[in-house]
């Protein structure tokens, strides 16, 4: 139990740094194998580009449906569902987020035992995404219920998105404005703000190698120093690929455990396998020396 309570502290640490923000947390965790492989890289991992850069959506050809499963320390877990549905001139998504936050013992105020309680975060999403010659655009709203025992909390929260397509360079350049929104329902009286942020996108294939690079630079709230992340898909065969990632809380988080562990902090790598008809991809990412995320994933195309 007391290693349990220590990793879930952990991670409730790492969430705060990583957004910058003490409320809404589930706005920013991790729901996609691919993206936790990517370390947050965005314009690689169409999975969940309904919350990062919706645009990305309209390069969709194929009708999808994508099944995810994360797993936390301290069994905590999250799970998403996704929808794609490409049409003539738009392509639309439907997407069901949640992180289970486990069971609790309940305690008063006097630390005697009362009645166990639980904690999740549910979000319902959809978007919408288009071109218009060289340019992609598209946006995302859904609603945000989060519950702590009997506290609850209802948001609204919407995502713009805007990319730029270089065919002889095969560069793609995305911005987005994530997390904006406004809460309907709040905890308490106290004004609770959302986890919003900006992020400027570039991604290049290279031209000698079966590679895709990506740089993430996000601006979190009112945060100075912007996150980093660079990520990579490796195509290995026709079949088979590869996706690392690293991003800047591998600075903030080095505890000089050793050589090693500081290493693979901040650091993500998964393997994947996908066919015309589906996909299957598992992938894993340290966000301490001591705790990782591994998350497994399935997808079905036509």
């Amino acid at each position: 139990m007391l290693q349990r309570a220590k990793n879930i502290l952990h991670l409730f640490c790492w969430l705060c740094l990583a957004s910058g923000q003490s409320e809404y947390q589930g706005l920013r965790s991790l729901y996609s194998s691919a993206t936790i492989s990517s370390g947050g890289g965005s314009l690689l991992v169409t999975t969940e580009a309904d919350r990062y850069n919706p645009a990305l959506l309209s390069f969709e050809k194929n009708q999808s449906i994508t099944l995810d499963v994360i797993r936390y320390p301290a069994q905590i877990n999250s799970k998403h569902l996704g929808w794609v549905i490409p049409q003539k001139t738009k392509t639309y998504s439907i997407h069901y987020r949640q992180l289970d936050y486990g069971n609790f013992d309940g305690f008063d105020g006097d630390g005697y035992p009362t009645r166990p309680y639980s904690s999740n975060d549910t979000w319902l999403n959809g978007s919408m995404s288009s071109q218009a010659k060289f340019f992609r655009y598209g946006v995302s709203a859904g609603i945000f219920y989060s519950r702590l025992s009997d506290s609850k909390s209802l948001v609204f929260t919407c995502t713009l998105g805007g990319m730029i397509l270089l065919e002889k360079e095969k560069i793609k350049i995305g911005i987005a404005l994530r997390n904006f929104g406004k809460a309907i329902r709040a905890y308490s009286k106290t004004e609770e703000t959302l986890p919003y942020s900006g992020a400027l996108s570039i991604s290049k294939d290279l031209a000698y190698l079966p590679l895709s690079l990506n740089l993430d630079l996000e601006f979190i709230g009112r945060n100075r120093q912007p996150d980093i992340s660079l990520s990579g898909k490796f195509t290995l065969t026709e079949s088979v690929f590869l996706r690392w990632g690293i991003n800047s809380d591998k600075l903030d988080q080095q505890i000089k455990s050793g050589v090693a562990k500081d290493l693979i902090t901040g650091t993500g790598v998964g393997l994947g396998f996908k066919s015309e008809m589906y996909s299957i991809e598992t992938g894993g990412y340290f966000y301490n020396p001591g705790n990782w995320l591994f998350g497994v994933s399935a997808g079905f195309y036509r």
